[in-house]
């Protein structure tokens, strides 16, 4: 009996040795290493996004050759789905495991929303891109980020270019994706429609990876309206705009795709679908500055000369204002680094650009694009030209950051 007790605490204290021992193993690891963790969709319904996100930030990690401030800088991944639940607990895992300081991702607004609770929770800073106000709006705090344009701003330019264009429209009627992200740009075209004189005579939601719009489109065209107004991404605004010309809306009249991937999703519609489109994107590639340019090379030598989109953009943007934090603040702790981009300005691949400390807001250019004719386009990619940037900044009286907090 006496052996067999000598012999469980031998046991049990080899175990706590051991394991007190890898912990102070992983402590040591993680303080030589700063580590990121992606977390992007590389399965789900915004799949086709997440691989080009993750390659525009690994494009920024090679310009700093995977180190920064002396320390080398350790990436990993994690598939957000496109699914609040499963992406928390894959940051939170990251976080526990990887020693992960510093989050970027996951496209989809929802999903933010769920992650950067977490990030909170753990105090690791976060860098986001999407549509949904909440992340630098009731949602802010002093961790997380918006790398993207303000909804507010978007719609505003959207809106703005298309009266520019068709300054006898008088109606517009909305297709919106029913979640965060299409429910924040609904209010605000509701709310700006009338300052450009139009009217929204009808709204039709649909759930995320919806495909098919003949019924939308058949109440749409009963109302007459001078536009089709969508707010929504990827494989549901492209499927919704082929079936739009199906239905000889276009290029009759316009389609606006008020939040769009750009390049990545005109890519997918052929010329005839293409024409009279009105295309409103955080990012497109024909930007006119060296450093755009560098980026746009580094990612065509990956996609065998095929351009970005907002998307390669997006992971870009989001690596590249991490690691100027970094570099800014000279350390790899988030609390410094977050105090060094507080109301920094600058200028990079997008243009000149300002983040906001009261609510974190990355305050930047919106593109709008109006699309070409097949008759008018140079080669393959050449399907849009800019027509409009716009940094206008939403009121500050509208934003809901109203007190972002302290670490």
């Amino acid at each position: 009996m006496k052996k067999s007790f000598l012999s469980d605490f031998k046991l049990k204290m080899t175990s706590i040795i051991v394991g007190a021992l890898f912990s102070v193993s992983s402590s040591l690891s993680f303080a030589d290493t700063v580590n990121i963790l992606g977390l992007f969709p590389f399965s789900g319904p915004y799949a086709d996004s997440g691989k080009l996100t993750d390659q525009g930030a690994r494009i920024a990690l090679e310009e700093v050759n995977y180190t920064i401030n002396g320390k080398k800088i350790k990436y990993v991944t994690r598939d957000s789905e496109t699914k609040a639940g499963p992406a928390a607990r894959r940051a939170q895992e990251a976080i526990d495991t990887e020693g992960v300081k510093f989050i970027v991702g996951p496209w989809s607004s929802g999903v933010a929303l769920a992650v950067t609770e977490v990030a909170k929770k753990n105090k690791v800073m976060y860098y986001f891109s999407g549509g949904t106000e909440d992340i630098s709006g009731k949602k802010c705090h002093k961790y997380a980020f918006m790398w993207a344009a303000n909804a507010w701003t978007a719609m505003d330019a959207n809106l703005k270019i298309f009266k520019k264009a068709n300054p006898n429209a008088k109606k517009i009627y909305l297709f919106v994706v029913d979640y965060a992200f299409g429910w924040t740009l609904q209010k605000y075209v509701e709310s700006l429609a009338p300052k450009y004189g139009l009217e929204v005579v009808g709204v039709d939601r649909h759930p995320l990876g919806h495909r098919e719009y003949s019924t939308f489109i058949t109440k749409a065209m009963s109302t007459n309206p001078d536009a089709v107004y969508m707010i929504n991404f990827g494989l549901d605004a492209i499927s919704a705009v082929r079936q739009l010309n199906n239905f000889g809306f276009t290029p009759k009249k316009p389609v606006v795709m008020s939040w769009s991937s750009g390049f990545e999703e005109l890519i997918q519609l052929d010329p005839a679908a293409r024409e009279n489109l009105i295309v409103g994107s955080n990012y497109y590639y024909t930007i006119d500055n060296p450093d755009n340019k560098k980026f746009v090379e580094a990612y065509k030598k990956k996609f065998k000369g095929v351009p970005p989109g907002y998307a390669g953009a997006a992971g870009y943007g989001l690596m590249k204002m991490t690691l100027l934090g970094m570099q800014k603040s000279g350390s790899t702790e988030p609390q410094k680094v977050i105090t060094a981009l507080e109301e920094h300005k600058g200028k990079n691949f997008v243009g000149d650009f300002e983040i906001r400390g009261r609510n974190h807001q990355t305050v930047r250019p919106f593109f709008v694009l109006q699309t070409k004719k097949k008759s008018e386009m140079k080669n393959k990619y050449d399907m849009a030209e800019v027509v409009d940037i716009s940094s206008t900044e939403q009121p500050k009286n509208i934003n809901m950051c109203k007190d972002i907090g302290s670490f």
